[in-house]
């Protein structure tokens, strides 16, 4: 099985989404590239590592999340708690060591079973960008791996009034999903006024295997973007964005014991952001932006375990206030210069209930915190550099930041309190031992980079990147309590945490013609006192305690092709591989994902339809950490089928179908079963689904 997909790749350039194309909204249309650009986006003047996913993807497929979407993409490999709750995994790094953005805000949560991506509105994105590398120098903390960031659609101002919009709807089979969503945008030459929504419902998952038990889900959103410009250069922006889930399943994931039955009763993504823009100031001064926001995300967890002996409440509230200002400068016709500083406050409480049924008339209850309430503050100032040292030939970026980092926490106690209820009658009982003292730990963390981009020819060039990064411990790594019950093991924070650091280097080619697109990438990553999880006792229970550990070595490589065979056909493909390990010790790290591919046959009419064939691979991967289990390669076939827009008056109506997974193949995602708690569960078996907008 592998073989044949490792031949098919090999045998037909292997590649990815478009690398510098540019669809069109609803078509998957290829114009010509007439010179490399390697640097754009989130990167902002670096060259390093970018993958973008585009609003044509995003429609014409067939994404329960946006995980879903980004997992077909070089480098980048899912993670699953559920069907809902997915996330991602970037050459070889989790989700800790990501930062999560919506429009360049922060998202944080409590743990990395959060399901944060999961409360992005897919139907209101206009893209996702993903920086794979050392990240540090852009965002700070959290970057340290990498950046992905959903970018929502805006409207564009228009010279006279309109009134534009659109209204979607789908259903998939394998899970009976209907997904609804519409928007409406009001705009003119001075401002504009853009309203989305979007309504799902979701049963169980079906495997090829059975029924996914505790797959279900339920979401809803809705958003307000407004923008008014005060003169030809002055700008500001809006943004409203409330997505809201219930009922959420998850099959089983670390945190919980695998005889519970699990799910969110209640998941909420609020977020608030003004932006005020000037542009040409001077002929130095190109642009000034000062943008704050304040982005919440609130879960309340039932886990029922043993046939409703023990039940537990887990709830938790983030809440990340945060505030940027940048200026661009054109020092000459060959130097930029970005200067900018960065602030943002991330406050975390949590809370857990467990009650424990004895009988009838005798339960107990426990008030607990699985994370100790705290506050992490960081005050972070930049400076980006760019200079064309030989204007059509080599160009130099560079740049550097300093970030000021307090992470207080208050006293946490086990338990919170405890009360017997007897008869109806309650008896508190005293005693409580300390978890946690409160505290302050005071951090500097400093992050540079720096790469040379040489064009070997007009359509060839070469980008060298060597950057260092970093990561505070996060506040749940730090004090995290997690005891689920006598047959579940002991998870402890650990407040003496030194923070990671790393160095890495990635090596790219790109090579953009008319017809033919290629980038291959090579990349090492040496990272020091990574934060694991290690056990540390057995009795009188197992536990396990977040610690440093010295040294560990990332090394991969990722080939990215799009071949356009004829007026018809194109080729998309990619292929990656990393390899990861203790360097100490020498073993395997947790959670590498095998290597894997996508390859995608394209048609084009260009009048009435366009459809595709692709493959979604992955090759076995034996070679896991102590107490991960290996999985097997598997290779699973995709049909996408959708039509050009069909005018109907003043409307255009396109429809959408197709069939993922399409033989119904049973396989396992290797990023899920090192995540379970004694939970092995199959992938979704066929789905076919169908979908229809219409826009005007």
């Amino acid at each position: 099985m592998i073989p044949f997909a490792l031949s098919l790749l090999l045998s037909t350039s292997l590649a990815a989404q478009p690398l510098n194309t540019k669809p069109l909204s609803d078509t998957i249309q290829h114009k010509e590239i007439k010179e490399v650009t390697i640097v754009a986006g989130l990167s902002g003047n670096f060259a390093m590592p970018l993958t973008v996913v585009n609003k044509s993807v995003l429609e014409t497929n067939s994404f329960n999340t946006p995980a879903d979407a980004l997992q077909r993409e070089a480098g980048i490999s899912l993670t699953r708690d559920g069907i809902w709750g997915t996330s991602v995994n970037v050459r070889g790094l989790s989700e800790q060591r990501l930062l999560f953005l919506v429009d360049g805000d922060r998202i944080q949560t409590s743990s990395d079973i959060a399901a944060a991506l999961s409360t992005v509105d897919m139907a209101s994105l206009d893209k996702i960008e993903v920086v794979k590398g050392a990240s540090s120098v852009l965002y700070g903390t959290g970057a340290m791996g990498g950046i992905v960031n959903f970018v929502s659609a805006r409207p564009t101002y228009t010279e006279t009034f309109k009134t534009t919009g659109k209204v979607s709807s789908g259903f998939n089979t394998v899970n009976n999903l209907w997904d609804n969503s519409a928007n409406l945008n009001f705009t003119t030459n001075q401002w504009y006024l853009a309203l989305t929504g979007s309504f799902r419902t979701a049963q169980n998952t079906q495997s090829p295997k059975g029924e996914i038990l505790s797959s279900q889900f339920h979401d809803a959103s809705w958003g307000v973007k407004a923008g008014i410009k005060y003169t030809p250069n002055e700008e500001f922006l809006v943004n409203y964005q409330h997505v809201g889930a219930w009922d959420v399943g998850i099959p089983g994931v670390s945190a919980f014991p695998a005889i519970a039955a699990v799910r969110y009763k209640k998941v909420n993504r609020n977020q608030l952001s003004g932006e005020y823009i000037i542009t040409d100031i001077n002929d130095y001064l190109t642009k000034v932006s000062l943008k704050v926001y304040t982005q919440n995300i609130s879960r309340d967890v039932e886990s029922i375990i043993k046939a409703k002996s023990t039940v537990l409440l887990p709830s938790s509230t983030n809440r990340t206030t945060g505030a940027k200002l940048s200026s661009n400068w054109d020092l000459s016709p060959k130097q930029a210069l970005v200067l900018g500083a960065e602030g943002w406050l991330r406050n975390s409480e949590t809370a857990r209930l467990k009650v424990v049924t004895s009988s009838d008339t005798l339960f107990t209850v426990f008030g607990e915190q699985p994370v100790a309430d705290a506050r992490q503050l960081d005050l972070g100032a930049f400076a980006h550099y760019s200079w064309k040292i030989l204007p059509t030939k080599l160009t130099l970026n560079a740049g550097v930041r300093l970030d000021y980092i307090r992470t207080e926490n208050d006293s946490a106690f086990n338990p919170v309190f405890k009360y017997i209820v007897r008869n109806g009658k309650r008896i508190d009982v005293p005693g409580r031992t300390l978890l946690f003292e409160s505290n302050v730990v005071p951090e500097l963390g400093y992050a540079a980079h720096v790469d040379l981009v040489y064009n070997i020819a007009r359509t060839q060039s070469l980008a060298l990147s060597l950057a260092n990064s970093y990561r505070a411990a996060s506040i749940d790594e730090r004090f995290k309590f997690i005891d689920l019950g006598p047959t579940s093991v002991i998870k402890m924070g650990n407040p003496n945490l030194k923070p990671e650091k790393g160095i890495f280097a990635n090596l790219n080619y790109t090579l953009s013609t008319s017809r033919l697109q290629v980038k291959a990438d090579v990349f090492a990553n040496y990272l020091t006192d990574l934060i694991a999880e290690v056990q540390t006792a057995t009795i009188p229970r197992v536990t396990y305690t977040n610690t440093n550990i010295s040294k560990a070595l990332f090394v991969g490589a990722e080939m990215e092709a799009n071949w356009r065979m004829c007026k018809h056909f194109s080729l998309l493909a990619n292929a990656s591989y990393t390899h990861a390990r203790d360097v100490d010790a020498n073993k395997p790290l947790p959670q590498i994902p095998p290597m894997s591919g996508f390859a995608s046959l394209n048609y084009h009419s260009g009048k009435l339809l366009e459809a595709s064939f692709s493959t979604l691979w992955a090759a076995r991967q034996a070679e896991v950490a102590a107490g991960e289990m290996p999985t097997d390669g598997h290779i699973i076939y995709n049909l996408d089928v959708h039509s050009t827009p069909i005018q109907l008056n003043n409307t255009f109506l396109q429809l959408f179908a197709g069939a993922d997974n399409l033989l119904n193949t049973a396989y396992y995602n290797h990023l899920t079963t090192v995540r379970g708690s004694g939970v092995k569960y199959y992938e979704p078996g066929r789905n076919i689904y169908v979908k229809a907008k219409l826009s005007f």
